[in-house]
């Protein structure tokens, strides 16, 4: 006897091609793809406006030496930034750090024109790591994956399903698959901020008070 032992690798829907099969298969109709397309690219911007910062947050390493470093390409908003292992870096406002031609250890930052910039400017090759909130690439035939199919498939699954069933006019569907996709995205809200507080509850902390 044979046993199949179902992994995240084999769920269908991983990809964007499996993803608009498991949407036919699961309304058992046929779609046209651009109406597809319109389907997962709604969900996707759906959950572009509701997914927390802590279910968005990554990590990267970075070197600068110079005044600027590049942004990772799903860049969406900085969280901290330590250069050299030394303390977080203090946003500034943007004409302050372009104007700062003083040489020295970094103590702040800026983004301009989807570049870091910092002031001091660094006097020599510097290492950093850089703590962002990440975007949502969209998923199209070049780029068939992103972070959020691959971890939370089901998401961009039922999210999908919404607005197909919405295109058929079956508010029933509409219902279920609504409530799905909410359970999923308010899952997703938990699982992040348990990762974030490394399973402990956070408790009320009094700071500054003698």
């Amino acid at each position: 006897m044979t046993i199949v032992i179902s992994t995240e690798d084999s769920v269908r829907f991983q990809t964007l091609a499996g993803l608009k099969d498991s949407i036919s298969a699961r309304l058992d109709r046929s779609f046209d793809d651009g109406d597809l397309t319109d389907f997962i690219y709604l969900a996707e911007r759906e959950m572009e406006r509701v997914l927390p910062v802590a279910a968005r947050e990554t990590t990267t390493a970075f070197s600068v030496n110079g005044q600027t470093a590049a942004l990772p390409t799903d860049f969406k908003a900085v969280r901290h930034i330590t250069v050299g292992g030394g303390e977080p870096l203090s946003l500034a406002a943007p004409s302050v750090v372009a104007s700062n031609k003083c040489s020295g250890y970094p103590n702040a930052y800026a983004v301009i024109a989807q570049q870091l910039w910092f002031s001091p400017i660094p006097n020599g090759a510097q290492n950093g790591t850089l703590v962002y909130e990440r975007k949502i690439p969209a998923l199209t035939e070049s780029s068939p994956s992103n972070w959020v199919l691959q971890s939370h498939p089901d998401a961009y699954f039922y999210g999908a399903l919404v607005q197909a069933s919405d295109f058929i006019e079956d508010p029933t569907k509409i219902g279920r698959y609504r409530t799905m996709f909410e359970t999923v995205l308010g899952q997703i809200v938990e699982e992040s901020e348990r990762y974030r507080n490394n399973g402990a509850p956070m408790k009320p902390t009094m700071i500054g008070v003698v």
